[in-house]
């Protein structure tokens, strides 16, 4: 059986851990950990990237593991965690939406972080989530420093996660209805709480063990030496107690009510450390040594010694087995697995990439247009879903209405109806027998316009929009749109087409003209919109 490698990476250390097996089945061969603490200096950070990438790659060969096929943890010490509820549960929905949402709550550009979602739980019409976030640049740093070790993980996971799928694989979620795990590193301590085998809640503490040097007063050093690690042992736990009892403040009276608390990682072997958590919590407290859960080749004492440290990357070793509990990957956007024998040819297609990339940029603006309209419907259908909870909270039968719509105007038109139906039923309850007047709808004339193109397509022939304007704010609505038509005969059916259409009482030709490619572009069709179809039901 071949051999494969997970990693737990974070800027302070390496852990390597070498395995084989399927699923949930995993044996492990060999663990390697090494220290990357490098100094930092702020004139020239990529120095001490350099010098943590030579650590790296020291640590790989001296481990001697197999480096492909991979996956790797990132230190949650550079992650971004949210927890929200959605107003739905469908999957799909929750996709399309939770990045959009996302964004209210991160304090960072959306568009300079990897997002990815785990469903916490459910009910009847909502969802809670949590949202974690790790900047690009951060997360292809540290993919490069693996690269020069000729390391390529195929999976990267936040390493919170990725401890959630250790405990799935070694079944330690079967043994209790509700328990907790204390993950305490070197960087962050973790608490994962878990209900019915299922992640209720994560929390990532940005205080770790870096400040003590031993982990325990070294009793053949100094008495000086073992005060100064004593104090450090009581700076590092005073502070983390603060900080669980604050994240236990937060959490329902229920999530409380553990039956266990396991304590794992480095931090869990201070003095005191279990003890702590103990009072904490107000639960038996037993300490987590991975290996006693799963085979493996190393001997009783090294067993011992780094059973607590390998959670993290055991949960790798489950993902790159195919044993993904929360459906994420980090390795996404810019920071894309690729396949080696993909960067092998990609030097052969450049020249013809190039070639490609003068035809492709008008087409690649057009399909990013198409996917921002896309995401401006998807916004439009949760506010319009968010209205409807709060106008009435057994709203499902108008979500259903409005979910059976299809997609984009005709979804949006639906809801706008649909408020507008409920708004009035509730003025009649409240006795204010006034309806809402009918206004001019933009999307009917949108929705007439495309209809007419899509039903029409092969009278029309291959079309292009470069603009559409549509005004219903002003005396005489119009619309008026620019594109481009494979020839002059095509563009007069499109003009016939739209004089067909009883919504548009009059068509003023646009200005012709024949483009390089033998195709007719126009420019400024005005198009006049009957006031009186304006309003009503789209049919």
């Amino acid at each position: 059986m071949v051999s494969q490698t997970a990693i737990d990476y974070s800027a302070s250390r390496l852990r390597l851990l070498e395995f084989e097996g399927t699923g949930r089945k995993v044996r492990v061969l060999g663990f390697h950990e090494a220290g990357l603490d490098v100094a930092e200096t702020p004139d020239d950070p990529e120095a001490a990237e350099d010098a943590r990438a030579a650590l790296v790659a020291e640590a790989v060969e001296e481990a001697g593991f197999r480096t492909d096929p991979s996956a790797m943890a990132f230190d949650s010490a550079h992650a971004i965690f949210r927890e929200f509820s959605l107003p739905f549960t469908n999957d799909d929905q929750i996709r399309k939406v939770v990045r959009f949402e996302s964004e209210s709550h991160m304090p960072v550009d959306i568009d300079e972080v990897i997002v990815q979602h785990v469903v916490l739980r459910k009910t009847r019409d909502k969802s809670h989530v949590l949202v974690a976030a790790v900047k690009k640049d951060d997360l292809l740093d540290s993919l490069d420093i693996l690269n020069e070790a000729g390391l390529d993980p195929m999976h990267v996971e936040i390493d919170v996660l990725a401890l959630y799928h250790a405990l799935v694989g070694s079944a330690l979620v079967d043994e209790h209805a509700r328990f907790a795990v204390v993950d305490a590193q070197e960087r962050t301590t973790s608490l994962l709480f878990i209900e019915d085998g299922n992640l209720n809640a994560v929390r990532s503490i940005r205080i770790g063990t870096h400040t003590v040097s031993h982990g325990h007063a070294d009793e053949a050093g100094s008495a000086h030496d073992q005060e100064v690690e004593a104090a450090r042992t009581h700076d590092y736990l005073s502070r983390l107690v603060r900080e669980v009892r604050r994240t236990l403040s937060v959490l329902p009276a229920e999530e409380r009510e553990l039956e266990k608390v396991y304590v794992t990682g480095p931090g869990s072997r201070l003095e005191g450390f279990a003890e702590k958590m103990e009072e904490i919590f107000g639960t038996a407290t037993e300490p987590l040594n991975f290996l006693d859960r799963v085979d493996h080749d190393l001997d009783e004492a090294e067993a011992e010694a780094v059973g607590r440290n390998i959670g993290v990357a055991l949960g790798m070793a489950y993902k790159l087995n195919g044993l993904d509990e929360t459906d994420t990957e980090f390795r996404r956007e810019e920071a894309a697995y690729t396949k080696k024998f993909d960067q092998v040819v990609a030097p052969l297609i450049v020249v013809g990439f190039l070639l490609f990339l003068a035809v492709a940029f008008q087409s690649i603006d057009a399909f990013m247009d198409v996917r921002k309209l896309e995401r401006e419907y998807v916004q439009m259908e949760y506010a319009t879903i968010k209205q409807l909870r709060e106008m009435d909270s057994d709203s499902g039968d108008l979500e259903a209405q409005l979910m059976r719509a299809e997609f984009g105007p005709r979804r949006i038109d639906t809801g706008l109806r649909l408020i507008t139906s409920k708004w009035e039923e509730v003025a009649g309850q409240l006795g204010r027998g006034q309806q809402i007047e009918e206004q001019r709808s933009a999307l009917i004339a949108w929705i007439k316009l495309f209809d007419t193109l899509k039903q029409n397509e092969v009278k029309v022939g291959r079309f292009g929009l470069e603009r559409v304007d549509i005004n219903v704010a002003v005396r005489e609505p119009f619309i008026k749109m620019s594109g481009e038509v494979e020839s002059i005969t095509h563009y007069q059916t499109l003009e016939d087409l739209l004089r067909a259409q009883p919504v548009f009482r009059s068509v003023t030709s646009a200005t012709l003209q024949t483009t390089s490619r033998d195709t007719t572009r126009f420019t400024d069709l005005n198009i006049l919109l009957d006031d009186a179809l304006l309003t009503g039901r789209v049919e």
